[in-house]
């Protein structure tokens, strides 16, 4: 489960801060991170199950919780939706801060 306390760590913990913060900027762009996420999702699920399958890459058994989804470990969903919605929101609230804004 290391991969998974890593990710509430690294990645729930910004992240919620972040919507703590500044929700309210950022629910007016939830159309925005959801396109992004969507496209994130399809698109990082096909790439990272083809390099599973392929085997470019592993999943440690010791390190994920051991449920799959898809072809690709829980953790794995979690870290393309953090990160997505991780680095969506920051560029939101970057760019409404910008000079274009």
């Amino acid at each position: 489960m290391i991969y998974l306390s890593w990710l509430g760590l690294f990645i729930g913990l910004p992240l919620a801060a972040l919507w703590v913060a500044r929700g309210r900027r950022l629910w007016r762009q939830r159309g925005a991170l959801a396109w992004t996420l969507v496209g994130a999702l399809v698109l990082g699920g096909l790439w990272d199950g083809l390099a599973v399958r392929v085997h470019i890459w592993y999943y440690a058994p010791g390190n994920i919780s051991g449920a799959w989804l898809a072809g690709l470990p829980l953790e794995e969903w979690l870290w393309i939706v953090g990160t997505t919605l991780l680095f969506g929101s920051l560029t939101v609230l970057v760019r409404e801060r910008g000079p274009h804004a």
